[in-house]
């Protein structure tokens, strides 16, 4: 376990898909009340990341929804 409580893979059963994520460059359904959906990535989506603090997320908006028409975010924090 790491400090942040997720569970290390061992190293010797680690393979390349445990550091890659697909799914960001797909945009997501809007089409619900709030009229955006958050896409996250951390650790549970990438088991390399497991002793990194390190999160990405894209948030898609919906025409009219969120802040500006078809609009799309990827964000990084830099700092945690």
């Amino acid at each position: 376990m790491t400090p942040r409580m997720v569970v290390c893979k061992h190293p010797k059963i680690t393979n390349s898909d445990d550091f890659f994520f697909s799914g960001l460059n797909i945009p997501r359904n809007t089409s619900n009340p709030v009229g955006s959906t958050v896409t996250p990535v951390n650790a549970a989506q990438v088991p390399g990341l497991n002793t990194r603090p390190i999160s990405l997320v894209r948030i898609d908006y919906a025409p009219n929804g969120g802040l500006t028409p078809t609009l799309t975010l990827i964000l990084m924090p830099l700092r945690s």
